[in-house]
């Protein structure tokens, strides 16, 4: 994997204007279509690696801080985490280390932006999927309801494993990330047959690494029910499987 810290992940460190203002229009969307819960609990997905579900986890988190709300991420993606590394916090202990009941205190971890606070993976568990369903997961996510405003899931990949699977149950709804010129529309299709199979709320695409620079600034950003897009940061990891342009139509406009 190349050097996390060179890259462009976080909004405050890309000064695009149209990618901030995308972000912005996406959680105005959020906002809206998660009005109804007191603090919506969001888990964000993709349908293989490589997507940049992170990444979109990462911003979303992090444009919510921005507009005043508390806002935690929780990085439930145990077999791969991310998110510690995109903060610069430790990684353990963690998620897993409380479901495993190996701690008895919350680890959640400050950040240096304002109302954002992030609750590392924790050490590698042989069964991430077993701990996400368990009864713990769903008292803690009571728990941490009680004192903030919005919740942030970054799970792993919905095609890969059964994590994201196992904790949509939990939550208010998911998110899954597209990838330009990277996703595959029948793997994305999948991925949202998953999650209503197992009876989870798929709230909607965020169409990630969207190029800026061949596009008019009106046509840079887009949103409407079943999905949204922003403008490029780049993703994470590989995937080898051939790409298609667009993976999937996003809007209904």
């Amino acid at each position: 994997m190349a050097d996390i810290e060179k890259r462009e992940f976080l909004l405050f460190d890309n000064k695009s204007f149209p990618v901030a203002e995308a972000i912005k229009a996406t959680r105005t969307n959020l906002m809206f279509i998660t009005a109804k819960e007191k603090c919506p609990v969001i888990s964000f997905t993709s349908s293989h690696m490589g997507e940049g579900k992170s990444t979109v986890c990462a911003n979303m988190a992090l444009a919510f801080a921005e507009a005043g709300f508390k806002t935690l991420i929780i990085d439930a993606d145990m077999r791969k985490p991310t998110i510690n590394k995109y903060f610069k916090i430790k990684s353990s202990p963690g998620l897993s280390d409380i479901l495993g009941g190996l701690v008895k205190e919350n680890f959640i971890y400050p950040t240096k932006f304002k109302n954002l606070h992030v609750l590392p993976s924790g050490t590698i568990p042989p069964n991430p999927s077993e701990l996400l369903t368990s009864e713990r997961m769903t008292l803690l996510l009571n728990e941490l309801r009680n004192t903030l405003d919005y919740i942030f899931i970054d799970t792993p990949p919905a095609l890969i494993v059964t994590d994201a699977l196992a904790i949509s149950d939990k939550v208010t709804g998911t998110v899954i990330a597209v990838r330009q010129n990277f996703s595959r529309t029948n793997l994305i299709k999948d991925a949202v047959e998953a999650i209503n199979k197992v009876n989870g709320k798929f709230l909607g695409f965020i169409f990630n690494d969207y190029n800026v620079d061949t596009m008019p600034y009106n046509k840079q950003y887009r949103y409407g029910k079943n999905g949204y897009k922003y403008a490029k940061y780049g993703g994470y990891g590989g995937y080898d499987n051939k790409p298609v342009t667009p993976p999937v139509n996003l809007d209904n406009d």
